[in-house]
């Protein structure tokens, strides 16, 4: 059981926790943090989650759990979903914004890496398999709608891609 913060529409925490998967009212809002990682040939690093978690194309990302602010997220997330870990300085902030359909907040960043071996990545179970993907590939699966929703607006709408 995951207990999160809500926040109002600015981001700003309202004094109020939730479970996990319950419903927020309205101007009360959950927080999650999304991580673009990009290599130095310009492609970005991708997650395919397993079958059980819908078979889809996303970035790295999850929920600010109590406590948590979206940097501590972050890091959390790179290391349970991938094994990366010590990149606390590289990492970009890029954004916080509201979601326009949904009660969530995002925390947007960026991790540029100059070499990021795939092979040394340690998924977890919930990620199916992870590769590099160019921009036009990504917008591919997007148009497709094989890409998770909210990162997919993200990247369409916070990523120069």
């Amino acid at each position: 059981m995951e207990i999160l913060d809500l926040y109002n529409d600015l981001g700003k925490a309202v004094g109020e926790t939730i479970i996990r998967g319950e419903k927020t009212d309205k101007g009360k809002n959950i927080m999650l943090s999304v991580i673009f990682i990009k290599d130095r040939e310009g492609r970005y690093l991708n997650q395919k989650t397993s079958k059980e978690k819908g078979n889809r194309f996303s970035s790295t990302g999850g929920h600010v759990i109590h406590g948590e602010n979206g940097l501590d997220t972050i890091k959390r997330e790179l290391e349970e979903e991938l094994g990366i870990t010590n990149v606390d300085d590289e990492i970009q902030y890029v954004k916080t914004f509201k979601y326009p359909t949904k009660n969530c907040i995002f925390n947007v960043y960026l991790l540029e890496f100059d070499q990021l071996n795939i092979s040394e990545i340690k998924l977890q179970e919930e990620v199916a398999e992870v590769k590099f993907l160019t921009c036009k590939e990504i917008k591919d699966i997007i148009s497709r709608g094989d890409f998770l929703e909210s990162h997919a607006y993200i990247f369409e709408n916070f990523i120069n891609c």
